[in-house]
């Protein structure tokens, strides 16, 4: 279906009576007004409120045009933590066109554009705009009397509640202790005393372990879905998090170390983003301070001419496969995920790949110098067979 053009313009005064109109047309074809409704008596609430928020400065009250008539509202409020959805409403002629849609997904790029999540309230009885939110990737936080507050974030599609839940494989996997252990000692080590700041905290597999060790850890994280579940390991008090993009927003304070594990600075698909991440890591540094990044090696090496993909695992239950696109340096994996039947679940998870060489270049240009490099978090030397490294950059300079 194409969308057909519409226009938003910021209403007037002489709006108000249209906002009230559109409002309550849309309410009542959805049976959605209560039997003791009091017309009169909401429409003077509802346009004294219009003229309010056409006088505050920071609510932006708008009418969506189609073909130079008025169709709709729409207002959104921007505050440095988040954008918010506070209302949109189309006149039922004007609906599944796909125009609500691609208002909203223009939002969520200007959101994913500050590093910040867009949020709005659902009345809990509007199912059709519940089932549009959820179709478009946001995730219930919290109540707010009848209605549910909701929030996106840029990658909150792909690491949405189901993914967070099945994040954690306690002992298994890359929460086996010969994996964890060693890298909560190192990184303990790094911090040195001071405080540590985790890029793309997740679920908290590695600062739930290096907080308890005694290091003041905070994050930063995309998805609304994996801070909730860090949630039930620990409160906001022990680890803060801010909610936003790694490459752009910034925690409070100063730390001798940011960190960033589990090839996730591959999960930003440009190398602006990347070198874009790299700053924001020298930004939170005190002078001296280390970024840690542990990253794997493209294996380019095992993908012979007109072949485009590589097997990563294969095992009982699971297989890996990573598709290539050389020319733009973009991996995509293959997730499989099966039982004995006929019938397999797959995910699917972006990346840009970093050769070694083009991720030292990324840090010099944010003013930081490679002080070590090692195939693992025990310090085994890295080679050129080595299909992963850890990486400690030192700062010098604020880039």
């Amino acid at each position: 279906m194409t969308t057909p053009p519409y226009r938003i313009r910021p209403a007037d005064p002489g709006d108000v009576a249209f906002l009230a109109d559109v409002s309550l047309t849309a309410t009542r074809a959805q049976g959605r007004l209560p039997a003791d409704f009091d017309e009169a008596d909401w429409r003077g609430g509802f346009e004294e409120w219009s003229l309010e928020s056409i006088d505050d400065p920071t609510t932006d009250l708008n009418v969506i045009e189609l073909d130079g008539r008025p169709i709709g509202r729409l207002r959104v409020s921007r505050t440095p933590e988040s954008v918010e959805l506070n209302g949109i409403q189309l006149h039922p002629d004007a609906q599944n066109r796909g125009i609500g849609t691609a208002i909203i997904t223009e939002l969520q790029s200007e959101a994913a554009a500050r590093g910040v999540p867009l949020e709005l309230h659902v009345e809990r009885d509007n199912l059709d705009a519940r089932r549009l939110y959820d179709r478009l990737g946001f995730t219930k936080t919290a109540e707010d009397g009848a209605e549910d507050v909701m929030q996106w974030t840029k990658g909150s599609q792909l690491w949405n509640a189901e993914v967070a839940r099945r994040y954690d494989t306690p002992g298994t996997g890359m929460f086996v202790p010969d994996i964890l252990g060693p890298t909560v000692d190192r990184l303990a080590e790094l911090a040195d005393g001071g405080r540590a700041l985790e890029f793309a905290i997740g679920t908290g597999r590695v600062a739930v372990p290096l907080s308890e060790r005694g290091v003041q850890v905070s994050g930063i994280e995309l998805s609304t879905a994996m801070i909730v579940e860090l949630r039930t390991k620990v409160d906001e008090a022990a680890i803060p998090v801010v909610l936003g993009d790694m490459s752009i927003v910034r925690a409070t304070g100063e730390f001798s170390l940011v960190y960033l594990v589990f090839n996730t600075i591959s999960n930003l698909l440009t190398q602006e983003e990347q070198v874009a991440c790299f700053r924001n890591a020298a930004r939170h540094l005190t002078p001296g301070g280390c970024f840690v990044i542990e990253l794997w090696v493209p294996e380019l090496r095992r993908l012979p001419p007109g072949t485009p993909a590589t097997v990563g695992i294969a095992e009982p239950g699971y297989i890996l496969l990573d598709t290539y696109d050389v020319l733009n340096q973009h991996v995509v994996s293959h997730h499989f995920h099966f039982g004995e039947g006929s019938q397999a679940e797959l995910g699917r998870t972006p990346h840009r790949y970093i050769w070694p060489s083009e991720l030292d270049l990324m840090a010099q240009l944010a003013g930081f110098t490679l002080e070590s490099r090692h195939a693992d978090w025990t310090g085994t030397p890295f080679t050129a067979d080595s299909p992963s490294h850890i990486s400690v950059y030192r700062l010098t300079m604020r880039g």
